[in-house]
């Protein structure tokens, strides 16, 4: 008797297991997979080259840049019998000052340089002055043989990023922000800020 409550007690277990499988199986099968979304690869791909894009754009403008900040006087064109004197400072009228800036910075882009360059240049009567009688012109700012870029928000309009400039030979490094904004379709640097020079 013992022997065949074991045997009935295991057909039921099987049949059980039988009537759960193909009970699970036909609601299985009946569920509706096609609501999953599926994110397409080519959006992906977008998203990182418009941030290339920004990178491309960026590094263009510093290569362009980066001697305004290094060696000052470097891109001007002065006239030497057109000048202001401020502080004992002899400042010579540039000729070619729109020429050069107006290709690279937007207005407050060109605020931001002047002002940060202190003492270079002087402002007179709707002209620009650079001073005209100093030892030396060069700030040594991102000078170097090591440069890194990296770009920390990007969008249609705005790029704002961060750049390393590092000179091995001379121990010396320029860390810095930049905002590059877009001005009647063209790239224009509205702001760098110089973080750090050692």
């Amino acid at each position: 008797m013992g022997k065949n409550l074991n045997r009935n007690g295991i057909i039921i277990l099987v049949c059980m297991f039988i009537l759960f499988y193909f009970v699970t199986t036909f609601f299985l099968n009946k569920r509706n997979i096609s609501k999953n979304v599926i994110i397409p690869d080519d959006s992906i791909v977008s998203v990182k080259n418009d941030c290339d894009n920004g990178l491309q754009i960026v590094n263009n403008l510093y290569d362009n840049v980066r001697v305004l900040y290094d060696v000052v006087n470097n891109r001007f064109t002065v006239l030497q019998d057109d000048y202001i004197v401020v502080n004992d400072i002899l400042y010579k009228k540039i000729t070619n000052f729109d020429e050069v800036m107006n290709e690279l910075f937007t207005s407050n882009g060109i605020k931001k340089y002047v002002s940060g360059m202190g003492g270079y240049f002087a402002y007179d009567e709707d002209a620009y002055y650079l001073a005209g009688n100093l030892v030396s012109y060069q700030t040594y700012y991102f000078r170097g043989d090591n440069t890194n870029i990296y770009i920390t928000n990007c969008s249609d309009n705005v790029i704002d990023g961060i750049i390393y400039e590092r000179w091995t030979t001379n121990y010396k490094n320029t860390l810095a922000t930049i905002k590059v904004v877009k001005e009647n379709e063209k790239w224009l640097i509205d702001d760098i800020s110089i973080l750090a020079t050692e």
